[in-house]
């Protein structure tokens, strides 16, 4: 199989920790959540130069984030035998960070422990979130008769006062538990704003329990039984219920707000409106950008199998990108009456960004567009390269539309 052969764009931003546009991207995403204390500089950059002292190969990568995030695991536990609650939070969180960037690429053909390992990331983020200062509840939503999708609800203070709250939808290659950092959940927190983040069909969290449980084109059911176990809690506001989605989230969040009258307020960071275009276009955009097919890159061929062959339930590229077609928005925009703010990056590409503009031209109700810029180091894929901006952008938002 030939590197990239659908041209899938990372954004602009390189730290050039790896020749690989894909791997060095994954650098910027681990490393991106330092600010919340789950990276370190350092620790990133010798991980990333132990990987390629070692080859660069899918196996070094695996082993050497394996080890990073198990050494941090073990700091963490040390510390918190001693009572050192914030020292043993920071290390637990490194240690999920790593041990995600590990599994991100585990050959789950290949490797006994793929499973094991996931498991393994998820049990140091639930320690670490247990010793935050503010309550947090690991949940589970119902979907449908033996399947439930795992979640977190995070609340900024110990009562039960109905509160703003926002349902975050993370993408295809995202975990719940990453969208903690991604989504700027301490953000929303300081804001005082509830935060109810989970796993939904071909998502990580959910797919690791029943495999069966693919990406589904119906985001408003899955969806919808998120927003009924919201609503059943006391210190949820029915009136002030947002659904903010990133990456293939821009899709599945917007397709639930058409659908559901019940979601007050909308965040798509970055909306898609035809996925189908999405693909067929950034062939043409390489093309005509004059950019060179890359060398035979192992990370996208890895990235093609977790999470677009595995995650859909295609059995092959081409099924992948027929699949790809029922993944519309188009004639859905005029049902979304609710608040809407629409986030497009620079970096996502010409096509990405005139699908942004087309969604939010056809909305009918209140709304607003934000352009993440370049100049600010958020032009990466859903701002990730400025996720302190990105955040602040989206929950300020919402605390203004909501009177919070």
């Amino acid at each position: 199989m030939s590197s990239n052969p659908l041209k899938l764009r990372a954004g602009q931003s390189r730290l050039n920790l790896a020749d690989s546009e894909l791997l060095d991207f994954q650098y910027l995403r681990t490393l991106s959540y330092e600010l919340y204390g789950a990276a370190s500089v350092g620790e990133v950059v010798r991980v990333a130069h132990e990987i390629a002292l070692q080859g660069g190969s899918r196996e070094a990568y695996i082993a050497a984030w394996t080890a990073q995030g198990r050494r941090n695991a073990e700091r963490a536990q040390a510390a918190a035998r001693l009572g050192q609650r914030q020292t043993a939070r920071t290390y637990f969180l490194r240690a999920y960070n790593y041990l995600r960037a590990a599994e991100f690429f585990f050959d789950r053909h290949a490797q006994d422990n793929f499973h094991a390992i996931y498991f393994e990331s998820v049990a140091a983020f639930d320690q670490a979130v247990a010793l935050l200062e503010t309550p947090v509840e690991k949940i589970d939503i119902p979907l449908e008769a033996g399947v439930d999708m795992p979640g977190y609800f995070f609340k900024p203070e110990r009562d039960e006062r109905p509160r703003a709250t926002v349902i975050v939808s993370g993408g295809g290659d995202g975990h719940g538990e990453e969208l903690y950092f991604l989504g700027g959940v301490p953000e929303a927190l300081a804001r005082g704003l509830n935060v109810l983040l989970f796993h939904g069909p071909g998502q990580r969290g959910l797919l690791h329990r029943h495999g069966q449980q693919v990406m589904r084109p119906d985001a408003e059911v899955p969806i919808g039984a998120v927003v009924d176990y919201a609503l059943s809690r006391s210190d949820v506001d029915p009136q002030r219920l947002a659904l903010y989605g990133m990456s293939f989230g821009g899709y599945l969040a917007p397709r639930a707000a058409a659908h559901d009258a019940r979601i007050k307020a909308l965040i798509a960071n970055a909306p898609i409106r035809n996925f189908y275009e999405l693909l067929s276009k950034q062939p043409q955009e390489a093309k005509a950008s004059g950019e060179q097919a890359p060398a035979r890159d192992w990370a996208w061929e890895a990235l093609i199998d977790n999470y677009m062959l595995w995650n859909t339930g295609a059995t092959s590229l081409p099924d992948f990108v027929a699949k790809a077609r029922s993944y519309t928005l188009e004639g859905l925009e005029q049902r979304i009456v609710c608040p809407t703010l629409v986030l497009s990056a620079e970096g996502e590409g010409e096509e990405a960004r005139a699908q942004a503009q087309q969604f939010y031209q056809a909305l009918p109700g209140p709304k607003r567009f934000y352009l993440l810029a370049s100049a600010d180091g958020a032009e990466s894929h859903c701002g990730l390269g400025n996720i302190a901006l990105t955040s602040a952008l989206v929950y300020d938002w919402i605390t203004e539309t909501f009177a919070c």
